[in-house]
């Protein structure tokens, strides 16, 4: 089942459902400050739900997905039967193993191949751009056991292969130096599939260290 946890619980009127990238914990965004409740959303291993927070209690629900994130809320947010007011994604597309729009097929292979502790090492900093981010603490990225994330990583492949539903986005980011979600295949992908297509410049795969708070990332 995907796990949930609570990353700022104040019993606010507005939600923040944030869809986490493949292997992360919420150490990768917990700098980000947020004024609204934001519930994390992670581990695919399995698309289905335990028991699910209320959402009915909240006028405004936003959802921030991140890279595998995308493809997951795109197959999840569904089953939540909630009226998001803005769904904003970042780094990624709703087709993660694909030659054209996401992950090509033998750079997901390698990557799954060569996941060892040294392998994840080399992905987080592929993952980052400037020097600084490089060499800042990343809890978030490894805390994660490896068996538990390389069985995520061959079953998003496995899932992503059989799931086709697409939701309609709001807003995208793009960063300008992502090595990991090829630039030219987001762009691809979310040409005439969403209004709003934002690039970052100088930012790598992961780029929540520009932000502040949540507040920036949703636009308010």
């Amino acid at each position: 089942m995907v796990r949930i946890e609570w990353l700022y619980k104040r019993d606010s009127r507005r939600v923040i459902i944030f869809f986490n990238g493949w292997g992360m914990n919420g150490q990768v965004v917990k700098h980000l400050l947020c004024k609204a409740d934001v519930v994390m959303f992670y581990d695919y291993r399995e698309l289905s739900f335990g028991k699910l927070p209320d959402f009915r209690a909240y006028q405004e629900i936003y959802v921030v997905a991140w890279s595998m994130g995308i493809w997951a809320a795109a197959q999840l947010i569904p089953l939540l039967q909630i009226p998001p007011v803005k769904l904003i994604a970042i780094n990624g597309t709703e087709r993660p193993v694909d030659d054209q729009y996401g992950i090509p097929v033998r750079i997901y292979d390698l990557t799954e191949k060569g996941m060892t502790e040294k392998g994840r090492e080399k992905f987080v900093l592929r993952m980052l751009y400037t020097q600084e981010e490089k060499e800042r603490p990343h809890p978030g990225f490894t805390e994660r056991p490896l068996g538990e994330v390389c069985e995520e990583l061959v079953r998003i492949r496995e899932l992503s292969a059989d799931q086709t539903q697409v939701l309609k986005w709001d807003k995208v980011y793009i960063s300008e130096k992502d090595v990991i979600f090829p630039v030219s295949n987001q762009q691809k992908w979310w040409t005439g599939r969403c209004p709003e297509v934002q690039m970052l410049p100088g930012e790598g795969h992961c780029p929540f260290y520009r932000f502040r708070n949540w507040e920036e990332i949703i636009g308010e």
